[in-house]
Formats: C-alpha cells, structure tokens, sequence
C-alpha cells in the first residue's frame, strides 16, 4: 500500500508535535514494542502479531516485550490509548488556538485529521485498524472513544446534524486516503476541506445566549 498522501500541501500550515515521550529509560523500549506490532498488523494482520514476531521485529528479547505487556490484549489496548492520546492532545491544541467558541471542536476534529503531523506516523493510524478488526472487546473501545467524539460534536455550540455531517465527511476521506482509494486531486480536496470549516461557522456568530 503506498504511504498515504495529506490532503493539504499548502506552507505555513501548523504542525501539531508527537506527544512527549515520558521521562524513564523503558519508554524507548515501549515504544518500539508498539511500533512494531503496528507494523506486522500492516503486513500480516492481526494472526501474525505473535509475541515472538513481535519482539523479532523490536529488536527486543521476548521477556523484554512480556516486562512491558504480558499478552497480546495488552499489547492492542496501548495500540489503541496511545493512538488515541495523540487525537485528543492534537484536538485540545486546535481547540486552545481557536478564536471561536462555537464549532471549535469540529473545526478541531478536522484540523488533526487532515493537516500534516497528524497522525504523527500516517500508518500508525492503519496499523490500529488492523490490530483490532477482529478483536470485539478492543473495538468496543475504540468505538466508546469515537462514541464520546460525536458527543461532542453535537454539543460544540453548532448545529448537530451539521456537526455530524462534516465528522463522517472527514472520516470518509481519511478512510479513503488510509486504503489508498482515489481521492480528488489535492486542490479538490483542500476545497472540500475548506467548505467543511465554512460550515462550523455558519450560525456561529451569534452572539453568546
């Protein structure tokens, strides 16, 4: 699958940083334990992510994997936090520097999923799809996640069908951009974007009740 292409190449656009690593010496160690096992989710699916492959692939003993995550679960459940972590401080972030109450968490919901720097690694994102496609207790979770998300959306100030409507916009194009499906040429796109942003707006001035 080829890497997947942002939506926006225009200069100036902000870059939201990775999530600080935390202070201690496992946490490269962690790290790469879960950058691998994204990677074989990618390449061999959910039934080639083995403990053994997992630490092959991390350059890491097997007892080093198990120190940091005793089963494969655990291994899918900080796939999946971390993953989520970095959503929701790239969100938080858009939301502080926006100047508008109303909308700004949509306007957020955009921002991250079609600026570059979001996810920090594109293919972070397609590895935890893998990892719990076929896992019903992870996918509850993440799907409690996006549960919130939508939430949230319909209470951002805005209308909420249009909230929603510009949330599924959005997840169709990273959908369509994760599995490498033809999209529309950059400035297509960029248009697209643009009008979703327009539409958190309309309404949004009135003043606050």
């Amino acid at each position: 699958m080829a890497a997947p292409r942002d939506f926006r190449e225009k200069e100036g656009d902000p870059v939201t940083p990775p999530t600080p690593r935390i202070p201690g010496e496992d946490v490269p160690i962690r790290e790469r334990v879960l950058d691998a096992a994204e990677r074989i989710s990618l390449r061999h699916g959910p039934g080639g992510r083995t403990i053994e492959a997992v630490a092959r692939e991390a350059g890491v003993s097997k007892g080093g994997v198990l120190y940091h995550f005793p089963s494969k679960a655990a291994i899918i459940e900080a796939m999946i936090d971390r993953w989520v972590r970095q959503c929701e401080d790239a969100q938080a972030q858009a939301v502080a520097r926006d100047g508008q109450r109303r909308g700004a968490f949509t306007r957020a919901y955009v921002h991250v999923r079609t600026r570059s720097g979001y996810p920090k690694d594109p293919l972070r994102y397609t590895g935890v799809l893998a990892a719990v496609r076929n896992d019903p207790q992870q996918l509850r979770a993440l799907r409690a996640k996006v549960a919130e998300w939508q939430r949230q959306l319909e209470a951002d100030g805005i209308d909420p069908v249009t909230a929603t409507i510009v949330r599924l916009a959005i997840d169709g194009l990273c959908l369509n951009r994760l599995l490498d499906l033809p999209l529309p040429d950059p400035a297509m796109c960029a248009a697209i974007i643009d009008r979703l942003v327009e539409m958190t707006r309309e309404g949004a001035e009135r003043p606050e009740a």
